[in-house]
């Protein structure tokens, strides 16, 4: 949904938490039923999942990072999608 309306605003689920776990030293995304450990772009895409940004914008801007080589703007819609699949982001209308 996200890759066919580049619009729309993704936004964390409310029933789902992103959070530092530093007893292990690691980020944890929390669902119903769901636990992630999610790699560095799968972690500051959905820390970008705010509300206040599009999908695109989000895209673009994580595709520009110099940290990320190698990362398209494809590769950022493609995690919104699957993590808007599996329930843990919704989005809002523009």
């Amino acid at each position: 949904m996200i890759t066919a309306m580049p619009g729309l605003m993704p936004v964390l689920n409310a029933d789902c938490k992103l959070y530092f776990d530093g007893q292990h030293d690691r980020w944890v995304l929390k669902g119903p039923q769901q636990l992630i450990f999610p790699d560095r772009l799968t972690l500051i895409t959905l820390q970008a999942c705010d509300g206040s940004c599009s999908g695109a914008q989000i895209a673009r801007s994580l595709a520009s990072f110099s940290d990320l080589k190698n990362i398209t703007e494809y590769d950022v819609l493609d995690v919104l999608e699957e993590f808007e699949r599996r329930g843990f982001i919704s989005v809002l209308n523009a």
